[in-house]
């Protein structure tokens, strides 16, 4: 139990781990592909505004010492031009002063008006101009000056109908004219303006009458984002092995609280079992005692009833709670076929006197590796629960049959009704349905919990099913 405990918790933690740990991982790598691809389209944008060319690249300026001005002397006077004049008049070479420029009236007729309509036009255009330069401007400053000579590409001009009308591959040697203009077809033919084609990253833009399709080379880009997948990948399981080591070393520090609960419990069920088997033995014996002396009644018989109850609760306790400790147990390999068959034969004459149709279909000389003891008080129990809660003229079954894998045991019986699907709850210590809480049934709600213990000591699986809603099914297989 504890061990499945410490399984489950640490199954659950890296779980949780690989799942953070990889939409992390995921998100980093979706980022650097995206960023990619958005450096490579701001080269195939920039070769597209230059008509198929890479531009050249200002070198970076840089500062020298004659550049820098002096710094002005604030202590030193400024002295009049002697030019200046201040009543705004110029002095003529004979001695004479010319008069200021007189203000041209905006109204006289001399007054060069010009066409306002070309002016707004002109101005429209240089805008327009302008602001292409700053955006062409601002890609350039997201590039390094080394750009025009990293960058190897190929172009091809075609008009509106898919014929090529020029090649350009002298920016790239793996491509010849011919290559190129096969690629250029495929993207001229298909949907998408952008995207890979190989190892070449490609746009295509419509320029009037011609479509030009560009192609840059992609692959150490494509390489950067592989190893970087790759290096991501690796450490991140290194990782993973280093969470995985500490989580199961920090597991018995986390688990502790619960173990020790759980280990006071198993102790206070294997010490109360073992003390009680002692009055229940005195008590059984004073009431066989009385009934010698005065005789049977109802009052000894209940008490021999309720002994009985009480004593079998008792042992079926401290069997589960050794099985849950872990004990081992002696396994050797016997025909699970006689086993059963012996089994059996104890619950013919309840069948006969109940009224019950009992159907036994156990296959011949099937043997196991196991505790034959275990699994005879395994099958008894199932028996005991299927006499127990089958309704009034029912059916009984057990069917055992051998499988590849191992073995296969199937005890059913019909009820009044049951819900239809998965009742595994059924396992759980002392649940009991509401069709089984009446004192003519008995039961304490303890025998499948014991069952489990049996078939996992055996390293089996034991489910309950109902798939009519009218018949429970227990299928054990080991």
């Amino acid at each position: 139990m504890i061990k499945r405990l410490k399984r489950k918790y640490t199954l659950i933690v890296m779980l949780a781990v690989i799942a953070v740990l990889g939409v992390i991982i995921t998100a980093i790598n979706i980022v650097s592909y995206s960023a990619v691809n958005s450096q490579l389209d701001e080269k195939l944008m920039l070769i597209i505004d230059n008509e198929g060319k890479m531009p050249d690249f200002p070198p970076p300026e840089i500062p020298s010492v004659d550049d820098e001005t002096e710094e002005p002397n604030p202590d030193a006077e400024e002295q009049p031009d002697e030019g200046d004049s201040t009543d705004g008049t110029e002095e003529l070479p004979d001695g004479s002063e010319e008069a200021p420029d007189e203000p041209t009236d905006p109204e006289s007729p001399d007054a060069d008006t010009g066409t306002e309509g070309s002016e707004g036009e002109g101005e429209n255009k240089e805008e327009t101009e302008e602001k292409e330069e700053e955006e062409e401007e601002d890609v350039r400053q997201n590039m390094s000056p080394e750009t025009p000579f990293e960058t190897r590409f190929f172009t091809v001009k075609l008009d509106t109908d898919g014929t090529v009308i020029a090649t350009d591959t002298a920016k790239v040697v793996a491509v010849d004219d011919a290559l190129a203009q096969k690629y250029a077809r495929i993207v001229f033919s298909g949907k998408k303006d952008s995207g890979y084609l190989s190892t070449y990253r490609y746009m295509r833009s419509n320029n009037g009458n011609e479509v030009i399709c560009v192609f840059v080379d992609a692959y150490r880009e494509l390489e950067s984002v592989h190893s970087f997948v790759i290096s991501s990948i690796v450490i991140s399981l290194i990782g993973l092995l280093m969470v995985f080591a500490l989580v199961v070393l920090m597991s018995e520090v986390a688990l502790k609280p619960i173990i020790e609960s759980y280990e006071k419990q198993k102790r206070f069920i294997t010490d109360a079992g073992h003390e009680m088997k002692t009055p229940l033995t005195v008590i059984s014996a004073n009431t066989e005692i009385i009934e010698m002396e005065s005789g049977d009644s109802q009052w000894t018989e209940g008490i021999k009833n309720q002994v009985s109850k009480l004593a079998a609760l008792t042992e079926k306790l401290v069997i589960l709670s050794k099985m849950e400790e872990g004990v081992k147990l002696e396994m050797n390999e016997f025909s699970l076929s006689e086993a059963l068959f012996d089994t059996c034969d104890q619950y013919k004459s309840i069948a006969m006197s109940s009224g019950i149709r009992f159907d036994v279909v156990i296959a011949e000389n099937v043997t196991m590796m196991g505790n034959e003891g275990e699994i005879r008080r395994c099958a008894s129990l199932l028996l005991d629960n299927a006499f127990r809660y089958v309704n009034r003229g029912g059916t009984v079954e057990i069917r055992v049959q051998k499988l590849a894998s191992g073995v296969e045991m199937r005890f059913s019986n019909s009820t009044d009704g049951v819900e239809r699907g998965s009742l595994d709850r059924w396992f759980d210590r002392f649940y009991r349905t509401d069709l089984s809480r009446n004192s003519s049934t008995g039961g304490s709600g303890i025998g499948l919990s014991v069952v489990k213990a049996i078939v996992n000591a055996h390293g089996g699986a034991v489910k309950a099913t109902s798939h009519d809603g009218v018949t429970v099914e227990f299928t054990i297989n080991i």
